[in-house]
């Protein structure tokens, strides 16, 4: 697939096929994935990749956290967004709410929707994120670089993707299932697998701003 064709087509994938994803398609796609850029190659990056019991395992305890809707703790705390980021936020919610039916006063359908995001919305397959405690704000930088890589990578296999910094919003439970030193601390997790091209959920597109309202030209 041609990289512009990848940028235009990939987006968020909320409803996923059973079908898991073979360890090898995953295994090629992070060798892809690990190109991407960092801070003086420094790569401060490292994966949980997850499938068949563990994951259903993993989705059943996250799943059950944001029924309860238990307090949540991640290990780099959720932001607050000023204007006029906040209302890009809840316009996004609002439109997601409109096409899957959801009225602001149907508080179980919410909280369904909410349930099912914390269980990677049905994907068979997930990356989590994980980095050293400590380092600088630029190793963020750097995992934000590689995350947008293996979603655009995805598409070469077929795959969808969904990044989700939710489900990472219990990060003793996961590192109790997954083995994770606490000396890391959780950033970013990515559902991964085959895109139900069906779903309602899957005929979104989120708005983007246009170009004239952030870009300033210098020396045209």
């Amino acid at each position: 697939m041609d990289v512009i064709e990848a940028i235009k087509a990939r987006h968020s994938v909320r409803a996923y096929k059973p079908d898991p994803v073979a360890k090898e398609v995953l295994a090629e796609l992070m060798e892809v994935a690990l190109r991407a850029p960092s801070w003086a190659n420094t790569q401060t990056w490292e994966f949980a990749i997850i499938g068949g019991e563990v994951m259903r395992e993993l989705k059943q305890i996250l799943g059950n956290k944001a029924l309860s809707q238990d307090e949540r703790y991640p290990d780099i705390p959720r932001p607050e967004w000023p204007s006029p980021y906040q209302e890009r936020r809840r316009e996004l919610g609002s439109q997601i709410y409109k096409l899957m039916g959801i009225t602001r006063e149907d508080t179980e359908k919410q909280l369904q929707w909410f349930v099912q995001m914390y269980r990677f919305f049905g994907a068979p397959n997930a990356i989590i994120i994980y980095t050293d405690r400590g380092l600088s704000e630029w190793a963020l930088m750097n995992i934000g670089l590689i995350v947008q890589t293996i979603a655009l990578a995805a598409l070469n296999y077929g795959l969808g993707t969904t990044i989700l910094a939710s489900v990472v919003s219990y990060p003793d439970e996961m590192k109790r299932l997954l083995n994770i030193p606490e000396s890391k601390q959780l950033v970013i997790a990515l559902a991964i697998g085959y895109p139900d091209p069906e779903a309602k959920a899957n005929k979104f597109r989120s708005d983007r701003i246009s170009l004239e309202a952030i870009i300033s030209w210098h020396g045209f």
